[in-house]
Order: C-alpha cells, then sequence, then structure tokens
C-alpha cells in the first residue's frame, strides 16, 4: 500500500497553522478559514487570496525550481512533515 500526502492536508496546513501553542483558537472552522485566507480583512475570501498559500506551499516543494513537483521532491516533503510530526509527539508542549 501506498503512502501519500492526502491532498486535503495541502488545504488543512494554512488552517493548522493558526493552531499553534498560546495563540487564542479560532471558534470554528470557517473563522479559522477566514482568518488564515482573508488576508485583506475584507469579510471575503477571493481566488487570489485561497491559492496564495498553496502557491507558496507549491513553491517550498518545488526545490529545483523547476515549475514542477516531481515524487522526490514530494517525498522530501512528507519526510520533513512525518519529522516535526514525531517531534511534536515527543514534545507535544515544545519544550525538550
Amino acid at each position: 500500500m501506498k503512502k501519500t500526502l492526502p491532498v486535503f492536508a495541502l488545504f488543512l496546513l494554512p488552517v493548522m497553522a493558526c493552531a499553534q501553542p498560546g495563540a487564542s483558537r479560532p471558534a470554528s472552522m470557517s473563522d479559522a478559514f477566514m482568518l488564515q485566507l482573508d488576508s485583506n480583512k475584507d469579510g471575503k475570501v477571493t481566488k487570489e487570496e485561497f491559492f496564495a498559500p498553496h502557491e507558496k506551499q507549491f513553491a517550498n516543494m518545488d526545490s529545483n525550481k523547476d515549475g514542477a513537483v516531481d515524487k522526490a521532491e514530494i517525498e522530501a516533503v512528507e519526510k520533513q512533515w512525518r519529522e516535526r510530526m514525531e517531534k511534536m509527539r515527543k514534545h507535544p508542549t515544545g519544550s525538550r
């Protein structure tokens, strides 16, 4: 069975970013969505605002900057993600 990074994880990454220790948590998923994506705070999320974090994530994944993400680049991101998750499991409060 292949292990892949679910596509929904790429959507949730910006929302999960607001779940920092000590930060106040949004009351709902819609509040988190607006907090993370409504960059000009006008009460609505444009297509550009919606895709901006995804474009940034793509740019981070495209390590050789060729405009495409290949399997090796995805595997590298998955490895980094797993290492972060393991570190969080070992030190959930951020202390070592």
